[in-house]
């Protein structure tokens, strides 16, 4: 059962829950909310966040999904269905929606011909979002989708130096944080990976996600011990959350004998 249905503002609970770090509570609030309000974009468009932030990209899609279609050029729902399906590893989907994300965009628009979207090729969604980013390198934004686009393609340096880029006009956003971490933890660079992730820690201490990323890159290291701690922190928050589930079993069990997926964003 859930407790927030019948709440008389279950979407502001939610917020403020989410504000908080209480991610599994906020998920509850927003449940309550688009259940109260299916229409609301806004709703499923933070309870997409929420769930991401909780280590689930399934639930995060289908919860972005319903944020499109109630509004369909929202530009966070884009960007945000652009990062689930990288991190699902969804090329074709990925760039359907950072794409969607440029022709969109009111200062972007006008270099993204509508035509282009029917047959989407990697290296012309790449080289769309660089002239984007010559055209406005203020933009965090534009750096931070290039940085995406560079980790579908796994040219990771690349990816990197643009999280970077973006960093530097956006250094408290933790999401941007936990990115750079992912993408050095998949670049072999376990200890920078570790580094970040503590950042992202620092500015939301209940970031699930970052907390399990965390785990991997000292399981990377042969550092098991130390990833079983990261792995339990993160369950301990969001017991629902498979992949760590999944990492900590692996961490307990076979020291290092099994294969470790890669980090995500």
């Amino acid at each position: 059962m859930n407790p927030y249905v019948g709440h008389p503002n279950p979407l502001k609970e939610g917020q403020e829950l989410f504000r908080k770090g209480l991610l599994s509570e906020a998920v509850l609030a927003l449940e309550a909310e688009v259940l109260k309000n299916p229409e609301n974009s806004e709703g499923w468009r933070l309870l997409g966040i929420a769930h991401a932030e909780n280590d689930d990209d399934q639930q995060a899609i289908a919860a972005m999904m319903r944020a499109h279609e109630a509004e369909p050029t929202n530009l966070e729902v884009l960007l945000s269905l652009g990062v689930s399906h990288t991190n699902e590893l969804e090329q074709a989907a990925a760039l359907k929606y950072l794409y969607g994300w440029l022709r969109h965009h009111p200062k972007y628009g006008t270099i993204a011909p509508p035509e282009l979207s029917d047959s989407l090729y990697y290296a012309d969604v790449a080289r769309l979002f660089v002239e984007a980013a010559r055209m406005s390198p203020e933009d965090a934004d534009v750096h931070i989708v290039l940085g995406v686009l560079y980790n579908l393609s796994r040219q990771y340096d690349k990816a990197i130096e643009s999280f970077q880029t973006a960093l530097k006009l956006k250094p408290q956003d933790y999401s941007l944080w936990n990115k750079l971490g992912a993408t050095q933890a998949n670049s072999v660079q376990s200890a920078d990976a570790i580094l970040a992730y503590q950042r992202a820690l620092d500015l939301k201490p209940n970031y699930v996600r970052a907390w399990a990323n965390m785990g991997i890159s000292y399981a990377n290291q042969g550092m098991y011990e130390e990833s079983v701690r990261y792995y339990v922190r993160a369950l301990a928050m969001n017991p629902k959350a498979d992949n760590a589930w999944q990492y900590l079993r692996i961490s307990l069990r076979y020291a290092g004998r099994y294969p470790n997926r890669g980090d995500i964003f």
